[in-house]
């Protein structure tokens, strides 16, 4: 069967379901373990401290190579032969051979290791190494040794399963023109291991230790001479590994800068070899390592890789390189060309050894083959950290022997996500001065002041998901702490963030720790462990030793010289040994280690010989001292004097030879040759010597005499030469390149500048040579404004730099003063000082805003450092207004600043721009226009409703409450409602602009049944924004108000002829029964309050017959609260003429009573009196009567 896999997400799809069950399986027994758990924790963004440099790195999964016939690795490096040589008993000077190695995979095939059978590859490699000049048994010359091996290799994670060396060992010795080849040895070692040694544990993480017990089985054959043959051996042996350290390897090669050094130990912890491995050459760029445990050691470093051609190209992608025990994981054997195209219908084996699973697959037409594999629960050959075992998977194409590998590491506990902070891992790489290594345990994990280190933290995600992103906090030696972000990284990904720190000139010794913690504010709930997300590395600072030679600088031939370094010393404590160099007479070198670092030493004859020391502290830091020691002859005498003590500076005074000889001179009438050291008036060779002194002060002349042996002896004289004064005072005024001309020339010379000119002012004046260096120059550089300003210095010319702040004229003066107190006139310089007008740096333009957002804006301006803190820096915030009634309308000074933080709330009055000008003590400005575009804000439309269900007939509110906008445009807002979208109110043609209502509250009754659609309008001065609501009217249950409501018109007119039939019945009785109610002069009469029958029916305890009630009022219900809250539209009141009766009311009255209510003329009520109302004039019994008909 062909899956085809054609895009990651299809994939996914097909795998989900056997995911799915996995995963559940995983989640039920992590319901018990722990692997997921819902943590969750303050999210807090750490500051960045700009403490340390740091740059995030994130290193993918360095995964198990696939190599290929023909790859070849060449290698140059040497043979440490001393401990073969040793045990030999060959008396030979030899220990290091030089040579090449070539290293080349030759066969890929399976063969059955310990009962399984296994894909491994094939490797020979051939050696040649030699060492010119050696003795041997007393014979000089060539030591070669030929060297070549056979290895097999398990492809799936490149465990050692057996190896062959083969040795041929040659003397080679030269005699005269003929040469003698000695056989030393022949010799065979074969070696096999079971289990099989792993030297690797892929994925590789630094950090990572693994170990590993086996059975090694030695066969040795051969003959030799010189060496024993070793007998035939199966030890049973424990090996370690750790992955130390993380970088440059010590060798330069292309992509090799990150490699991995993995060192390897013995039983007892000891180390006994290391190779770093570089993924880039998928191998090992540089090695150490014991060859056949024959006692000979290999140290080899790569020159060059030449990877061997692959016509296609096979990968395996595993879903979770992280696995549970037993699960069915999901896998993909990929298969493209050399450029690129996927290969379809490839046949492909893929083999999970581990539990012997064999498949046979085919690419589908995106060159993809999916398959699984059942993780299984067996452990691998070692005991590692956190994981039951890692496995490979390998997928091959048997006939072209082309194949591709993957890990898949399995644990029984795994979680969705487990960030760990890995301390293991952490990796030092130091540099000091032009030297740059990675620290392990050999070189020591310590540093000094000054070192420059790079500490390269690990975060890996040991879960079988990605993780989020999130953030790595280092807390960092001197108490600092910096946030870098990491991001998601998948199964097994490793992020590395490299910390760079140099050790500060004054940090105290000892150790120091650095801290480190992934995801630090617990944002990721689904970190199952977070016990190991904080992690810590220690190291420790001292200091170099230092190295101080005491050793005199000459002695006598036969004499014994003395030296030592107990002037060294370590600051941070601890023993130190002391190793000397000392040159001898033919150029050889003789050393001695000396613990009390004190040696002695005679030279028998004389010449000049260096003498250096190297010591060395209990961190393995060094230092060196180095000293020359001239040895010499038994030297001439001499004295010579002078007839005077003392002399004038620049006058001439004459030495003479006084008494001269060689004592040790083997030609007592050898003459001796004597030389002055200073040019003389009668020349340098002689016994009188006539100089004149340039300087005062002490005059010390030197004369050298030398006998016929070539030793020399000097002798010297001093006398006093006295002071003379300085003159001529001199000065110059530079502008940056320019020296300036003055305008006046002579001792008042009047130089132009303008404020704020850095000027640079030099001075001297002429004296004796050894006076100028010490002339003391006093300069006042504003004598008239600032006599208190003084600013002196020392030497032949003084240079200063002065910048006048103050427009005007100013007076330097300069006085030199020589060491004897004797000094020059004072030199004056004028300045005539020209103010600068400020000017103002371009300002970026703004962005647009809307209304009320705040505009916050800065500005910078330049001018002298005198005037900066006098200007006045101001906004004119509208340049069409002005706003302070002085000048134009462009220079307001609405604010005052040169920050400026201001909104508008309406765009429509909001300017078009504003200007900023700024003006100086003197008066000078200049200004800016600054656009700004205000942009209007629409409303946000918000609108509810009291009842969003209500009867017929009901009163419910609708309110624009919530509805936002500028606080300008709030308090001129308009809210527009359309009381039915559906309906076309307005006649316009367009049901959705009705204009029904107007008001941020109204009340509305519907009074027929259905939906309707409501929508309110909020305008600004804009193009406004609109919110509908939905309205379900209900029908109303059967009830008087429904009746009211259905035959209102019909009721009431019946009511009407009943009112009016009585009212003609009341007119027409007795003038005594009509019923007159008193008005009391200025009293106003009193209306009845008006009651609806809604409101009667609603509260079914209010009596319109009671008095007490009847004022009251019916309650309102709770469900008409908001409604009671909402503005009342005013009731109209009753009209104060009398109503023209309703045609229809009219004739059913004409009808009932035989006459015309028109022609029924109105009684005029006199002033004093009116008619009483209806509730006066009817009893309770007339109204009964009423509501009963």
């Amino acid at each position: 069967m062909i899956l085809m896999r054609s895009s990651p997400s299809r994939r996914g799809m097909r795998s989900r379901a056997r995911l799915s069950v996995g995963l559940a399986l995983l989640m039920i027994i992590s319901s018990q373990s722990g692997v997921f758990m819902d943590m969750k924790g303050p999210s807090e963004e750490l500051s960045d401290f700009r403490i340390m440099e740091s740059s995030g790195r994130t290193s993918n999964l360095v995964d198990v190579p696939a190599w290929r016939v023909n790859d070849v690795w060449n290698y140059d490096g040497y043979l440490d032969v001393g401990e073969f040589v040793a045990s030999s008993g060959v008396s030979t000077n030899v220990q290091y051979l030089d040579g090449t190695l070539t290293e080349r995979v030759t066969d890929i095939y399976t063969m059955v290791v310990d009962g399984d059978a296994t894909l491994v590859y094939k490797v020979e490699s051939d050696g040649y190494y030699e060492a010119n000049n050696i003795n041997l048994d007393g014979n000089s010359g060539d030591l070669i040794v030929e060297m070549d091996t056979e290895e097999i290799f398990r492809a799936s994670d490149l465990a050692s399963i057996q190896y062959t060396a083969t040795f041929d060992i040659d003397f080679v010795v030269q005699i005269l023109w003929w040469t003698q080849t000695v056989d030393i040895a022949d010799m065979v070692v074969d070696t096999s291991y079971s289990p099989p040694l792993e030297g690797y544990d892929f994925p590789i993480s630094v950090g990572e230790e693994w170990e590993t017990d086996y059975t090694q089985y030695n066969d040795f054959s051969g003959s030799s001479d010189y060496v024993t043959i070793p007998s035939d051996s199966t030890s049973s042996n424990t090996t370690s590994w750790e992955v130390v350290s993380q970088g440059y390897p010590g060798t330069s090669y292309s992509g090799c800068s990150q490699s991995y050094n993995i060192t390897n130990y013995d039983d007892s912890g000891e180390e006994t070899g290391y190779k770093w491995f570089c993924p880039a050459i998928r191998g090992e760029i540089r090695s150490s390592t014991a060859v056949a445990g024959v006692g000979i050691y290999a140290d080899h470093e790569l020159t060059l890789y030449q990877a061997a051609g692959r016509s296609k190209q096979v990968s395996v992608e595993v879903k979770h390189p992280l696995s549970p025990l037993d699960f069915e994981l999901s896998a993909w054997v990929n298969v493209t060309e050399n450029w690129g195209q996927p290969v379809q219908n490839q046949a492909l084996e893929v083999r999970y050894e581990i539990q012997g699973d064999i498949q046979s697959v085919t690419t589908a037409a995106n060159g993809s083959a999916y398959f699984t594999i059942d993780t299984g629960h067996s452990a691998d050959d070692t005991l590692g950290d956190n994981e039951l075992g890692s496995h490979g998977i390998v997928a091959w194409i048997p006939s072209q022997k082309l194949l591709g590998a993957s890990t898949v590491t399995i644990d029984p506990d795994v979680h969705e996500v487990d960030l760990i902070s890995r301390s293991e891992g952490v990796t030092v790489e130091r540099t000091r001065g032009t030297r740059t290594v990675t620290l392990d345990n050999s070189i020591g994990f310590n540093a000094v002041p000054g070192d420059q280190l790079i500490f390269s933290v690990p975060v890996l995600n040991r879960g079988i998901s990605n993780s989020p992103a999130t953030t790595l906090m280092v807390e960092t030696p001197d108490g600092s702490a910096s946030s870098t972000p990491v991001p998601s990284l998948s199964s097994l990904e490793e992020m590395r963030v490299d910390v760079s720190w140099t050790v500060p000139e004054n940090h105290a010794f000892g150790d120091i720790s650095l801290t480190f913690t992934a995801d630090p504010d617990e944002e990721i709930i689904a970190d199952g462990n977070r016990s190991n997300n904080q992690g810590s590395f220690t190291l420790f600072i001292g200091r170099l030793p230092t190295a101080h030679l005491s050793i005199a600088p000459e002695s006598l031939t036969l004499t014994e010289v003395s030296f030592n370094g107990l002037s060294s010393y370590d600051p941070d404590g601890g023993a130190m040994t002391c190793e000397f160099v000392v040159e001898k007479l033919n150029g050889d070198n003789w050393s001695s280690t000396q613990e009390d670092c004190v040696h002695e030493y005679t030279w028998d004859d004389d010449g000049t010989f260096l003498v250096s020391m190297t010591i060395t502290d209990d961190e393995n830091d060094r230092d060196y001292a180095e000293a020359v020691i001239t040895i010499l002859n038994r030297p001439p005498e001499i004295e010579i004097g002078v007839d005077q003590e003392s002399v004038p500076v620049l006058s001439p005074v004459t030495f003479d030879v006084q008494e001269s000889g060689d004592l040790d001179t083997q030609n007592p009438d050898a003459p001796i040759d004597i030389q002055w050291h200073t040019p003389c008036d009668q020349g340098q060779v002689g016994v009188r010597c006539t100089v004149t002194p340039e300087v005062e002060g002490p005059y010390t002349i030197e004369v050298t005499v030398m006998d016929d042996d070539g030793a020399t002896t000097e002798d010297t004289l001093t006398i006093d030469v006295t002071n003379i004064a300085p003159t001529n005072p001199q000065a110059e005024v530079w502008f940056g390149p320019n020296r300036l001309v003055p305008q006046m020339l002579g001792d008042n010379a009047r130089y132009t500048v303008n404020e704020g000119d850095a000027l640079i002012l030099k001075g001297w004046a002429d004296d004796s040579t050894n006076d100028l260096g010490g002339l003391q120059h006093h300069w006042s550089p504003d004598a008239e404004l600032h006599p208190e300003l003084i600013i002196s210095s020392t030497g032949y010319q003084s240079q200063f730099e002065h910048i006048y702040d103050i427009s005007g004229q100013h007076l330097a003066t300069l006085q030199i003063v020589d060491d004897d107190g004797a000094s020059t006139e004072t030199l004056i310089l004028q300045f005539i000082v020209s103010n600068v007008a400020p000017s103002i740096s371009p300002v970026t333009p703004l962005l647009p805003v809307a209304e009320d957002e705040l505009v916050q804006l800065s500005v910078e301006v330049s001018d002298t450092f005198g005037d900066l803190p006098k200007l006045v820096t101001c906004y004119d915030l509208d340049p069409y207004a002005n706003s302070d009634s002085e000048g134009n309308s462009s220079d307001d000074c609405d604010v005052e600043s040169l920050h400026l933080a201001h909104a508008w709330s309406d765009a429509t009055t909001a300017p078009d721009h504003i200007i900023f000008h700024v003006t100086d003590d003197d008066g000078e400005g200049a200004s800016i226009t600054i656009p700004i575009d205000v942009n209007n804000v629409d409303p946000d439309a918000r609108a509810s409703t009291s009842n969003y269900n209500p009867m017929e007939g009901e009163v419910i509110v609708l309110s624009a409450n919530g509805t936002t906008d500028s606080q300008f445009d709030m308090e001129n807002m308009v809210y527009i409602w359309d009381l039915d979208i559906g309906k076309d109110s307005d006649g316009d043609g367009d049901p959705s602009n009705d204009v029904d209502e107007e008001g941020r509250w109204i009340e509305v009754v519907f009074s027929s049944e259905g939906t309707r659609t409501i929508q309110m309008t909020a305008f600004d001065e804009g193009q406004g924004s609109s919110i509908t609501l939905v309205i379900q009217v209900k029908k109303e249950p059967f009830s008087f108000g429904v009746i009211m409501a259905d035959y209102g018109i019909y009721i009431g007119l019946l009511g009407l002829i009943v009112i009016l039939v009585a009212v003609l019945i009341q007119r027409m009785r007795p003038s005594e029964v009509v019923i007159e109610a008193t008005v009391t002069e200025n009293v106003s009469r009193r209306r009845g309050r008006r009651v609806s029958m809604d409101d009667a029916f609603d509260d079914p305890d209010y009596d319109p017959f009671d008095s007490e009630k009847r004022k009251r009022g019916p309650r309102k219900s709770k469900g008409e609260s908001a409604v009671e809250k909402a503005p009342r539209v005013p009731e109209p009141l009753p009209p104060e003429e009398p109503e023209m009766v309703d045609d229809e009311i009219a004739d059913a009255y004409k009808e009932l009573a035989g006459e015309s209510l028109e022609k029924e003329e109105v009684e005029e009520v006199p002033p004093e009196a009116v008619t009483a109302s209806v509730d006066e004039a009817l009893d309770n019994e007339d109204i009964e009567a009423l509501f009963d008909d």
